[in-house]
C-alpha cells in the first residue's frame, strides 16, 4: 500500500495480524527505501513495515533544493509526522545515517516507540572525520564507478549482482545533494548528550567486515543506551540489511517479541 503524506511517497505492508507493531524504517546514506524490500520480505507480515525516501533519495531525487536544507533536526521531525500516522506501537529501524534520525524521532516519540533498532549505526555526534578524510565521501556525487568501489570496500563479501543494484541506488543523487549530506552524518547535532534521550529497548547489528563502522564505534554508540543489545553478523558489510536481509528480520522479529510487553 502506498500512501503520500505531503508531498512525498510513504510505503506501508500491514501485518497479517492484529495489534502487531509497525517497524518505521529509515534509510542510508546513497540509498532509498526500495533497499528494504529484502528484508519486509523477511519480515513475512509479522510486524507491519513503513518505508520512505529521505529527500533527494529514490523518488525524491528531483527535491534538491529541499534535500539541501537538510538537518537531522528536519529529518526527525518529518519521520515524526509518519510516525504519529502508524496505529498502534511502532520499532524504529535506522541504518548509517538513518540511525541518526532514528534515534532522535525515538527519544521524541517515546510514547509511541517502543524500541529502537541501529544497523551499522553512525554515532549521533558525527564521525567527525577530518577534511582529507571526507573529500572524497563528498565528490561521490555523480560518480558510480567511485560509488561502487566505495561499497565494494566497505561491504567487501557484495556479490557483483549485489553491488550493481546499490549503485543504481545512488547514482541519480545529485552532487549538490551527496556532498550535503555527508555534511550531515559527518557533523552529526551539535553536543549531544551523554546520555541518549530514549530509555527504552534498543538492539544495535554491526556487520563483521564493515570498513566504516567498527567496533570501537559500535561500543562508543551503545555506550549511550541504557539498554542496548549488540549483535554482530560476521562477514555482514555496511550494508548488513541488504546483505543478509534474513538473518536481520529474524533479529527484528525477536526484538519485537522481546519488547512486547514494554509500554509505548
Amino acid at each position: 500500500m502506498t500512501r503520500s503524506l505531503n508531498v512525498f511517497r510513504v510505503v506501508r505492508t500491514p501485518a497479517s495480524k492484529a495489534a502487531a507493531p509497525t517497524v518505521l524504517l529509515i534509510h542510508g546514506f546513497l540509498d532509498d527505501a526500495s533497499i528494504w524490500e529484502g528484508l519486509v520480505d523477511r519480515l513475512g507480515g509479522e510486524v507491519g513495515a513503513v518505508r520512505y525516501d529521505l529527500p533527494g533519495f529514490g523518488t525524491r531525487v528531483g527535491s534538491v533544493g529541499e534535500a539541501c536544507g537538510t538537518t537531522l533536526e528536519s529529518l526527525a521531525a518529518e519521520a515524526g509526522e509518519i510516525v504519529e500516522g502508524i496505529e498502534g506501537p511502532v520499532i524504529v529501524v535506522g541504518q548509517s545515517l538513518g540511525t541518526q534520525v532514528a534515534e532522535l524521532v525515538a527519544g521524541r516519540h517515546q510514547d509511541r516507540v517502543r524500541g529502537l533498532v541501529l544497523l551499522t549505526p553512525v554515532p549521533l555526534g558525527g564521525t567527525q572525520l577530518p577534511a582529507e578524510v571526507v573529500t572524497p565521501f563528498r565528490a561521490l556525487g555523480g560518480d558510480p564507478d567511485a560509488q561502487r568501489s566505495l561499497r565494494s570496500a566497505l561491504s567487501p563479501y557484495l556479490a557483483d549482482s549485489q553491488l550493481d543494484r546499490l549503485t543504481e541506488l545512488g547514482a541519480p543523487v545529485s552532487a549538490a545533494v551527496v556532498s550535503h549530506f555527508v555534511g550531515v552524518w559527518n557533523d552529526g547535532i551539535g553536543n549531544p548528550p551523554e546520555t541518549s534521550a530514549f530509555s527504552g529497548p534498543v538492539l544495535i547489528i554491526r556487520g563483521g567486515a564493515d570498513g566504516f563502522v567498527t567496533e570501537q564505534i559500535v561500543n562508543a554508540v551503545s555506550s549511550r543506551f541504557a539498554d542496548a543489545d549488540v549483535k554482530v553478523i560476521e562477514k555482514g558489510g555496511h550494508w548488513v540489511h541488504f546483505e543478509y536481509p534474513g538473518a536481520i528480520a529474524a533479529m527484528i522479529l525477536d526484538f519485537a517479541d522481546a519488547t512486547a510487553g514494554v509500554a509505548s
